[in-house]
């Protein structure tokens, strides 16, 4: 079989997914990406990194379905189970060896590596069966591919080990077959496929500038905007495309949960009383809606409503009339069931965020002063409140660009590196 079967997995702190190529011969082809969610009645490139393990700690279900189950329990059934939700945070800064142990909702633990590689086991299984039900005929195992795993670029030596030895026990590689299994740091990912894009392939706000320049000597930032970090990297172009690292940092709860953190408080702000509290309690799988209709529209710079559903209404009339917690909140307001928050509320749970990344930004650009451009690439990317803060901010000294689609490109960028280490 040709080399150009390429599988890549995308590990986030948020949210996780994978892309796949299966082209054959000269015909170039995009990877191609799967898309979770639809139960949920949503439709996205990357699913919640989270895991759920049984009392016994056998695996059950990995991201939204993982979720969803999970918030259906009740509580005492949720506390005999293993949930663990963004693990990846907790690697940071750690000796990452088989010993190490994380913590589950429940406050058991778990060695990370098990808890790692089996969600590496659900990604890998999962995307073999998606390739064999689209390829007639051809039964795919995990020995006819060259596998990328992404890690970001602050990740040391022992880091990328303990990745490789999860990928190992995930079934990915086995003993004889290590050479399948490439490691890419995600900045460099994005960047291939960032080089790839014509001038239309990204979305264009303040400048006429094309594409990605690839003269020699050319420094970049790449800025990967995900929903549990902020990763910035410098990068600059040397002879032959090849790119040299010049400076690697990373801000921690500053990405895109920060702003759904800030949003959930303020719903709670509104109905005190612990009204909130007792609907959260006993309507998790409503509140989870709330917040995913929120996710899927906090990337649009216009006022957000929320319909007030029976249950919260109902807990709502026990304590006062519903129009009084609106009274004593600014930037919210109620329409015959509608809830509705302000455009200008909205932006201001971004502003920790985004001050945020534009501090370290400058600090950046101050110590190295060669930058021309600024790439922006992650899922929070796709908000159109941060791509028009880095705008105001600095395109006045700088190009900026962010592909379409921003969320899918450390994941296309890293199936093009297994084609073409």
């Amino acid at each position: 079989m040709s080399d150009s079967f390429v599988i890549a997995i995308d590990f986030g702190t948020a949210y996780s997914g994978y892309a796949y190529n299966i082209s054959t011969g000269e015909k170039e082809s995009d990877p191609i990406l799967r898309r979770w969610g639809a139960e949920q009645r949503l439709d996205t490139p990357k699913t919640p990194t989270c895991i759920l393990f049984d009392q016994n700690g056998e695996f059950l279900k990995f991201g939204y379905e993982a979720k969803t189950a999970y918030i259906k329990m009740k509580r005492e059934e949720a506390k005999k189970h293993y949930f663990f939700g963004e693990f990846k945070i907790a690697l940071y800064d750690k000796d990452l060896n088989k010993n190490l142990k994380i913590k589950a909702a429940n406050d058991k633990e778990m060695t990370a590596l098990k808890v790692f590689s089996e969600s590496l086991r659900f990604l890998n299984d999962d995307a073999l069966k998606t390739i064999n039900a689209n390829t007639a005929g051809t039964k795919f195992t995990p020995a006819n591919f060259t596998w990328v795993l992404t890690v970001p670029a602050i990740w040391d030596e022992s880091a990328k080990k303990f990745v490789r030895e999860a990928a190992t026990q995930a079934g990915i590689v086995t003993e004889g077959t290590e050479d399948k299994l490439m490691i890419a740091l995600e900045p460099e990912a994005a960047s291939v496929w960032c080089k790839k894009l014509p001038s239309d392939g990204f979305i264009t706000q303040n400048h006429n500038s094309g594409s990605l320049d690839q003269t020699p000597g050319t420094q970049y930032i790449i800025v990967d905007c995900g929903g549990g970090t902020i990763d910035i990297t410098v990068h600059e172009v040397l002879e032959g495309g090849a790119l040299k690292e010049l400076h690697k940092a990373s801000g921690n709860n500053i990405g895109g949960q920060t702003v759904e953190r800030k949003f959930k408080k303020f719903l709670k702000d509104i109905f005190c009383d612990g009204v909130w509290d007792e609907y959260e309690e006993n309507h998790p799988s409503e509140v989870q809606k709330i917040m995913y209709d929120f996710i899927s529209v906090k990337h649009v710079d216009e006022d957000f409503e929320i319909q007030c559903t029976d249950n919260l209404g109902q807990i709502i009339e026990k304590k006062e009339d519903l129009e009084t917690y609106f009274e004593s909140v600014q930037g919210v307001s109620w329409d015959e069931g509608t809830i509705i928050i302000s455009r200008e509320k909205l932006r201001s749970f971004y502003d920790e965020s985004l001050q945020g990344i534009t501090k370290s930004l400058k600090e950046i650009l101050k110590e190295n002063q060669n930058i021309g451009y600024i790439l922006i690439v992650g899922g929070f990317a796709e908000s159109q409140i941060l791509r028009q803060h880095i705008n105001e901010q600095l395109s006045e000294e700088f190009k900026i660009l962010c592909p379409v689609r921003p969320q899918e490109a450390i994941l296309k960028g890293a199936v093009e590196f297994g084609k073409n280490p």
